[in-house]
């Protein structure tokens, strides 16, 4: 176990370094050594979901092999985790920026640069390591707080160039100042205290749908220094997303504004002499009574300010809720079904309390499974109302320290629930661009702009529609179709999804479209309309999946959209197009599918995807190879993780086969072999399977030979798959096509081929005639020819092969078995000689007919 941690009481530099120092050491476990600072704890309450710190009390101190310290190398600011320095078996690695003291920690490998803030020193080092490293927004944004937080917002003396140079440097790369002034505080000059308390004490707060405006003034005769520090000061204490103050008299008014990026401060002050951009302004008016100008910007705030996102515009719902009666043992089977860390408990249609996810191991590990959930639950349950802002919702999550908020009605029935992630994801809006570029495919496919969407498949959804309306159900389009339409690649498979009966549906449907039929999969909840041969439209009813232990099949149950993309193996696959009357051409996005297309990344939706179902891990390189994508860095861990505990051994090799038949036929194989090689897979296969230059140089010819082994009717992946086992002996090559449940008709034809291989190279190479080359090759099969030919760097025999394949292969013999009849040949072992010594002049002869062969 790996272990980063740093000093007691963690400050955001502290914070930032144990999160950036994790990219070096993506095995990790994220620990605090004590208390931490307000602010800390703040940035944690909301971002847990990300951090995945642990506590102290949860670790195994016998089990831990390294310990990564940050921002401290003293041996008494490390808490409990000082033990672990006296034991010989624990690596310890220290990053700090403070200066040699007599306290530090002896003899252990330390890294220490004395720079104004350790989040410089630990970036430097990632940097040194990998100058292409990528950081996300929080990532970035966090190292921007740390350094700010270290050097006084570079004000203090030990600020370095190489500080500013980091800060820099974040802010090119994702980092968001405007989330840093919201945990960063600044000190303040005695006299701007005093100012400041006055301000506060004159403030009048304007709530406009759920965004807290604030107005506030000063009357000085004299011009007050440092108003940026005291505005940003006062936003922050009083979370206002909009923040203005007067200060001066009826002569010289200083005004200064800021606001989120959710209102346009400069907006507001449009009509005074104001300059700055539009979140951040100040200016002097003159000649106007301070008493009116206060009056005049709180009309124009009250017109300006925008209506913010509501706890109703991002809570997912329907709710699963349980009753207190439920046992403890299927509360663990609905959360482990659903990925849940939490279930709301309902009493009366109204919310009785809330059980979490930890509750019930600790009842599970107790022996209490068949225990109702009453007696575990949360019965002061932190509800939000409907109409809550986001804004407000992130501040009840963060004062209340919980993951989750059960969102009420105005009678108190449960109606939703949001998440931290939910919160998240509202308030780090994503890349400006890539949303305008998500609205435009929106409108377009709603508009019908021709090209978005086959003319044919818009029709057809045309008709979806119609009869969507008629039943009153909404429909979906799903899968990869939704996500090449994204790309703009085509596809033909039709994956169409009902919260409803998707039976009913199909049926409906075939009526409506004049299908040739419907085959139905009563077991399953599905149906094929099958419009005509070349056109079949997958109809299924929205379900949820779960496992009942790791590796198994799924159990399929119905549920609702958002159930359903669930079950799917990755983000970009879990997208929909919602089809209906209603919301027709609308993009259903729940977990972050699109962005990941833009920014090209294969990621899984849950911690446990391939556990559950490691062919997902083929699945993956198959993806990555086929769009040139990388997989995201938690989901490249889970993978190594999954493979490294044997689970892809742990399904049949059938399942693996067919995903890697998918793989071997499918675009940029190449890419696609070094993925397997990259993580070991051969090795799963066969250890001594190497993936050297020759096979890559193999595989490579073997891409570009498309429509040769369209000609011999050769799938792409058998010729995959002979050429990775080429190196293996006969008992390793026979375990293998055991493994892959390979006919035996097909391993005595590959045994015989690879048997014969030098004689047939020997029999080409002093080959005069065709008869010659036919002999050589007439008796293997056209998998091990097409191997050879591929293998061989010997232009004539290629040549030799290319002509057995497209000509002599062909060539029907002009002499038959009731000629030699009639020339007097009797039948016998003879008559089949005489049969095959026609042929083989017939191959050498120019313009050959039947009486000249027969004459011959």
């Amino acid at each position: 176990m790996e272990i980063i941690t740093c000093h007691i009481y963690a400050d955001l530099d502290a914070l930032s370094s144990m999160v950036l120092i994790k990219k070096l050491y993506p095995n990790g476990i994220l620990v605090f050594s004590g208390n931490i600072g307000k602010s800390v704890k703040a940035f944690v309450n909301l971002y847990q979901d990300f951090l995945q710190v642990k506590r102290i009390k949860d670790i195994q101190m016998d089990r831990v092999s390294k310990l990564i310290v940050v921002d401290t190398s003293k041996k008494n600011r490390i808490g409990l985790f000082e033990q672990l320095l006296d034991r010989d078996d624990v690596e310890v690695i220290i990053y700090d920026h403070h200066k040699i003291s007599e306290n530090d920690i002896k003899g252990r490998k330390i890294i220490r640069k004395n720079y104004g803030s350790n989040t410089t020193n630990i970036l430097e080092v990632l940097l040194d390591t990998d100058p292409n490293i990528k950081f996300d927004e929080i990532e970035a944004t966090l190292g921007l707080m740390g350094i700010y937080e270290d050097t006084g917002n570079f004000t203090f003396d030990s600020t370095t160039s190489k500080d500013l140079e980091m800060a820099a440097y974040l802010l090119k790369n994702n980092g968001d100042l405007s989330k840093v002034n919201e945990y960063v505080q600044k000190g303040l000059e005695k006299e701007q205290l005093e100012i400041f308390i006055e301000l506060i004490e004159n403030s009048e707060f304007i709530d406009i749908d759920g965004e807290r405006a604030q107005l506030t003034y000063y009357k000085s005769d004299h011009f007050i220094f440092g108003m940026d520090e005291l505005i940003n000061k006062i936003q922050y204490l009083e979370k206002s997303s909009l923040c203005i103050i007067l200060c001066g008299n009826d002569k010289k008014i200083s005004v200064v504004g800021r606001s989120s990026n959710k209102i346009s401060v400069a907006e507001i002050l449009k009509d005074y002499k104001v300059g700055g951009h539009e979140y951040a302004v100040s200016g002097v008016v003159r000649d106007q009574n301070i008493d009116k100008l206060y009056r005049d910007i709180k009309k124009s705030i009250e017109m300006a300010v925008k209506p913010s996102k509501r706890s109703v515009d991002i809570m997912n719902t329907p709710v699963k809720t349980i009753l207190k009666g439920t046992k403890i043992k299927l509360a663990y089977k609905i959360m482990y079904r659903m990925g849940y860390g939490g279930l709301p408990i309902v009493e009366d249609g109204k919310i009785a309390g809330i059980i979490t996810r930890n509750s019930v191991d600790k009842a599970l590990n107790h022996g209490f499974s068949n225990a109702p959930v009453s007696a575990y639950m949360t019965s002061e349950v932190i509800t939000g109302d409907k109409n809550l802002s986001v804004e407000e919702l992130k501040a009840l999550v963060v004062e209340k320290g919980i993951g989750r908020v059960p969102i009420i009605d105005g009678e108190g029935k449960i109606v939703g629930i949001v998440t931290r992630t939910d919160i998240l994801r509202s308030i780090y809006s994503k890349n400006p661009i890539r949303k305008a570029k998500k609205l435009k495919f929106e409108s377009e496919i709603k508009n019908n702009i021709e090209g978005v969407v086959p003319v044919e498949l818009l029709n057809l959804l045309k008709i979806v529609e119609a009869v969507s309306k008629k039943r009153g159900e909404r429909v979906f389009l799903v899968g990869g179709i939704v996500r090449d339409l994204i790309l703009g690649i085509n596809n033909k498979d039709i994956d169409i999804v009902v919260e409803g009966d998707g039976i009913k549906f199909a049926l409906e449907l075939k009526d409506m479209l004049g299908a040739k039929k419907v085959r139905i999969h009563e077991k399953f909840k599905t149906a094929v309309v099958v419009v005509h041969d070349d056109l079949k439209l997958d109809i299924a009813s929205s379900r949820l999946e779960y496992y009942e232990y790791p590796t198994s099949l799924p159990v399929v149950e119905y549920g609702n959209i958002r159930d359903d993309m669930y079950r799917r193996d990755f983000s970009i696959n879990a997208m929909a197009l919602e089809i209906d009357s209603y919301n027709f051409g609308k993009l259903i996005d729940f977990y972050g599918g699109y962005d990941d297309l833009a920014t090209k990344k294969i990621r899984i939706l849950h911690n446990l995807s391939f556990i559950e179902d490691p062919t997902r891990i083929i699945r993956a390189f198959r993806f990555a190879a086929r769009y040139g994508f990388e997989l995201e860095k938690d989901t490249e861990i889970f993978l190594k993780n999954a493979i490294a505990d044997g689970f892809l051994k742990k399904i049949s090799w059938t399942r693996v086969k067919q995903e890697l038949e998918i793989l071997f036929s499918d675009k940029n194989l190449t890419r696609g072999m070094e993925l397997l090689n990259k993580y070991k897979i051969f090795n799963e296969i066969n250890p001594n399977i190497k993936y050297d230059l020759e096979m890559k140089k193999n595989i490579e010819k073997l891409e570009i030979l498309e429509d040769l082994l369209n000609f011999v009717k050769i799938k792409k992946w058998l010729l995959v798959f002979l050429i990775i086992l080429e190196n293996l002996n006969k008992k390793e090559l026979d375990l293998v096509f055991k493994k892959f449940n390979f006919s035996n008709k097909f391993i005595e034809k590959y045994d015989y081929g690879i048997l014969r291989r030098e004689k047939i190279l020997e029999q080409l190479e002093s080959a005069n005639k065709n008869s010659d080359t036919y002999k050589a090759l007439s008796n293997i099969s056209m998998e091990i020819i097409t191997l050879i030919y591929i293998q061989n760097r010997k232009e004539k025999i290629k040549i030799k092969i290319e002509d057995y394949i497209y000509i002599l292969s062909k060539i029907k013999p002009l002499v038959r078995g009731e000629d030699l009849l009639k020339n007097g040949e009797f039948p016998g072992i003879e008559f089949k000689g005489k049969f095959n010594t026609y042929f083989m002049k017939q191959l050498d002869m120019e313009d050959p007919t039947k009486e000249k062969i027969l004459k011959m």
